[in-house]
Order: structure tokens, then C-alpha cells, then sequence
């Protein structure tokens, strides 16, 4: 049965949750795999190493290459909200979040034995955020072999 987590809006590019997720694989305590799923658009999961200068240069390559604001004579035509159907115009502008969403994942899929999961010693799965404005789950679903 899938479980849902919640987590609360923060401002952190990178949440480590595998220490959340290596817990209910323990809980679970069989083996197979583990698939973690965000249910947003603008935030993601991925498995990359835990080591902040690694997080401080992809932060510096997304600013670079998806600036959050464009000059106006180059604006991000998902934020041109006058254009657009079927949306509210105090919609969130926030195309350079979903542009930036180009280079992460909505899930990971990690084997597991016997409630252990088996990740490479520098990986750790982590909640991406690139849109801090509200509360935000993810679901972890376990699968047997």
C-alpha cells in the first residue's frame, strides 16, 4: 500500500529523505524495490550524493541556465498569463521551475534486500524542491520480488 509523506514548505533545494525512506523499507522489511514519487510538477525526487558544494554547483548551473527572472523582452512564454487558457491570472509565475523540473526526476526506483536498501555508497535519495511556496508529498510504494 502506497504511503504518503508530507513535507513542509521549505526553501532547501535538496531535502535528504532516505533516511525516511530506508525506514519504511526496514518496516516493510522484505525485498524488491522501492519506488519514490512526487506528486507535484515543480518538485522532484532524485538520487545524487549528499555533499553541499555538489548542491551549490547545480544550484549555480540551474540559476545560469533557467534564470528565475528574465529580462521583460525575454520572458518565459508559461508566464505570459494574458495568453494562456483556462487559468486564473494571479497564477504563480513560475516557468522557470518547471524548466529547471527538465533535469530531475518525478521518481526513483531503489532495490531493496530484506528491508535494506541497496544504494551505491555515495548515493542518497533526495526530495527536490524548485518552487518553495507550499507544503508538498511523496509517495513511496514498495514492490516484491
Amino acid at each position: 500500500m502506497p504511503l504518503e509523506i508530507e513535507i513542509k514548505k521549505s526553501f532547501k533545494l535538496f531535502t535528504n529523505i532516505t533516511d525516511k525512506v530506508s525506514e519504511e523499507s526496514k518496516k516493510w522489511g522484505k525485498s524488491g524495490i522501492v519506488n519514490v514519487f512526487s506528486t507535484h510538477t515543480s518538485s522532484f525526487v532524485r538520487i545524487v550524493e549528499d555533499e553541499v558544494l555538489l548542491h551549490a554547483d547545480i544550484r549555480f548551473f540551474l540559476d545560469k541556465t533557467f534564470p528565475k527572472h528574465k529580462p521583460e523582452n525575454r520572458r518565459y512564454l508559461h508566464d505570459l498569463l494574458s495568453i494562456r487558457k483556462d487559468v486564473d491570472q494571479d497564477e504563480r509565475i513560475n516557468a522557470f521551475s518547471h524548466l529547471r523540473g527538465l533535469f530531475f526526476n518525478s521518481s526513483e526506483t531503489v532495490p531493496i534486500k530484506n528491508g535494506k536498501l541497496l544504494l551505491g555508497k555515495w548515493q542518497s535519495i533526495f526530495f527536490v524542491e524548485l518552487d518553495p511556496v507550499r507544503d508538498r508529498k511523496y509517495i513511496i510504494t514498495f514492490c516484491e520480488e
